[in-house]
């Protein structure tokens, strides 16, 4: 645990299979100083990978209103911690404004 109470694990170190039992659960941000907003995770999509290579997507949708800008944000959850994420938003409905996510790293090569 952090100071704050959050778990230490940096989000942007995280996997497919650790976001994905936490599908529509809450994240917080704090899009600038007048502006902390709470992102629902609507997806977590696995996409094809090369040898040694993890490609996911993740979903974000905040509410009708929140700020189109793509750039870092310090995003926090209760159960996974916190971490910088570079967001993307990519539409906007009536339910919201959507951002996404995108995970593409080489993995460690096995001992």
């Amino acid at each position: 645990m952090n100071h704050d109470g959050l778990p230490a694990t940096a989000l942007d170190s995280l996997h497919y299979a650790d976001y994905l039992p936490h599908l529509h659960s809450s994240f917080s941000t704090q899009f600038d100083e007048h502006t902390a907003l709470e992102l629902e995770l609507i997806a977590v999509e696995e996409k094809p990978a090369a040898p040694r290579q993890e490609r996911f997507v993740l979903v974000f949708r905040a509410p009708v209103g929140a700020p189109i800008e793509q750039r870092l944000y310090e995003m926090r959850h209760a159960q996974l911690g916190h971490g910088t994420l570079f967001l993307v938003p990519t539409g906007q409905d009536e339910q919201g404004i959507y951002y996404e996510v995108v995970f593409n790293r080489r993995l460690s090569a096995s001992p």
